[in-house]
């Protein structure tokens, strides 16, 4: 073994990721890092007691050049004398559909991948590449959002496995001289270069310098993260333990317990004891909760109050209700008695407090407080209303990709009560044009021209 191969065997033993016996399947884009792992993976493998195969992913963001990344990886594992997997993420076509953040629709279509093939071909394990490096990258993103320290994780369970890092005790450079010493070559992904993104300008922009003070830097923040995520997993053990100890359910299945025994909580163990309950609530949701600091810090304070009976709405339709000495989570109804109304040509329809009219423009009305004009086809027509759903998107003008009325919402200061209560006005194929007395979409405008042949009204009741 030479020094780098030995470092990577302490490494898995310290931390205990590997057993002999064990199938590993290594993630490899074809980038220098996934190729030096795959090489290094490739080379103890004899001495680990493991078999190995590598799966790479197309994101069919580059055209024939990230398709030759795929035949780059192939012919690579040819000559390991491995097997190859690989897949396609039609990346482009997603995010015209449904919109979204182009790194978390890769990296949510590639970890699905490689779960399908852990489960198809019998892996255990999924190996990356995420070097040292790349934690101290993590580390600041995490703290300029407030978030905990704690890095990426050596391993963790994933559906289908366990993902294991071992290169993250490592910097890039003694990858690259890896790769030169095996004589072998790697591909140039041009995205890493673009400042695009938060963590490219940390790695070019706030990186270097802290690696210029001090060039262990990025292998002291391993150190510290690994403490940190040991220190972790024993207060969220804990913190379980009280979960199982104080909370019971409710008729309809949701959490409750004593707020006296939540307040006698360690604040370490408060604070992981909501995000537990936020799990077991939105588990069956079809959109998972994204946790924010503010939304966990809210409900903290809120259930250590001492202020009388309170009520908390949170994202998804879900409601906290503390009442003396008892908090109970349920799940609120909204305007879904009638989720779905067809708004009849030339007639008001009332929604809430809402009357809501569409018609030609040559009959249309003068009593209303807002018009806007609009053009659709007969396929689109007639227009309904309904309550909001979980995950709907307008496009809005001037914006080429969908945005999330959870979104809007906020950026429009609209409470949650009144979210519940503000009609959805969409077309006869389930196309969201407008929230009336909100905003409205691409579909509609606030002068008439001689292409829009209908007018939408709206007055308070």
């Amino acid at each position: 073994m030479n020094e780098l191969e030995r470092k990577i065997m302490n490494f898995i033993d310290t931390n205990k990721l590997l057993n002999s016996g064990q199938r590993v399947l290594v993630a490899c884009s074809g980038g220098v890092d996934s190729v030096a792992l795959l090489l290094l993976v490739a080379s103890l493998r004899t001495r680990l007691q493991i078999d190995v195969a590598a799966a790479h992913v197309d994101h069919m963001l580059r055209g024939e050049e990230s398709a030759e990344d795929g035949t780059f990886v192939k012919n690579l594992c040819e000559e390991l004398d491995i097997p190859f997997f690989s897949g396609q993420v039609p990346v482009p076509k997603l995010l015209a559909e449904q919109g979204g953040n182009v790194q978390d629709i890769c990296r949510t279509g590639r970890y699905a991948y490689f779960s399908s093939v852990m489960r198809n071909e019998d892996y255990q394990i999924l190996a990356t590449a995420h070097h040292a490096e790349d934690q101290l990258e993590t580390v600041l993103m995490q703290l300029s959002r407030g978030s905990q320290p704690v890095g990426i994780q050596v391993n963790r369970e994933m559906e289908g496995g366990t993902v294991i890092r071992p290169l993250l005790a490592v910097m890039k450079n003694e990858l690259k001289s890896y790769i030169r010493e095996k004589d072998s070559e790697f591909r140039e992904d041009p995205s890493n270069e673009s400042d695009g993104y938060l963590r490219n300008r940390l790695r070019h922009q706030v990186a270097p310098i802290l690696l210029a003070e001090n060039a262990a830097a990025a292998v002291n923040i391993v150190k510290a993260t690994i403490a940190l995520q040991t220190d972790e997993s024993l207060l969220n053990s804990l913190a379980n333990e009280r979960f199982q100890e104080i909370v019971s359910y409710t008729n309809e299945g949701f959490p409750s317990f004593s707020i006296n025994m939540f307040s006698r909580m360690h604040t370490a163990l408060q604070t992981r004891f909501i995000t537990l309950v936020l799990k077991y609530i939105y588990s069956k949701e079809s959109e998972p909760l994204e946790y924010s600091t503010a939304l966990l810090s809210d409900l903290h304070q809120q259930l250590l109050s001492d202020r009388g009976n309170i009520m908390i709405d949170l994202p998804g339709g879900f409601r906290l209700h503390r009442e003396y000495d008892r908090a109970a989570f349920v799940k609120t109804a909204g305007n879904e008695v009638n989720p779905k109304t067809m708004l009849p040509i030339g007639e008001w329809t009332k929604w809430g407090q809402s009357l809501l009219y569409w018609n030609t423009v040559d009959k249309d009305v003068e009593d209303a407080s807002e018009s806007w004009y609009f053009n659709l086809p007969d396929s689109d027509l007639p227009l309904f209303v309904r309550s909001r759903h979980d995950g709907d998107r307008i496009l809005l003008p001037g914006m080429t990709q969908p945005k999330r009325l959870s979104r809007l919402f906020i950026d429009e200061k609209i409470g949650a009560e009144k979210r519940r209560e503000l009609p959805v006005l969409i077309t006869a194929n389930d196309v969201i044009c407008a929230v009336p007395g909100v905003r409205y979409g691409v579909l509609f405008k606030k002068r008439h021209t001689e292409l829009d042949q209908y007018i939408f009204r709206t007055k308070e009741l």
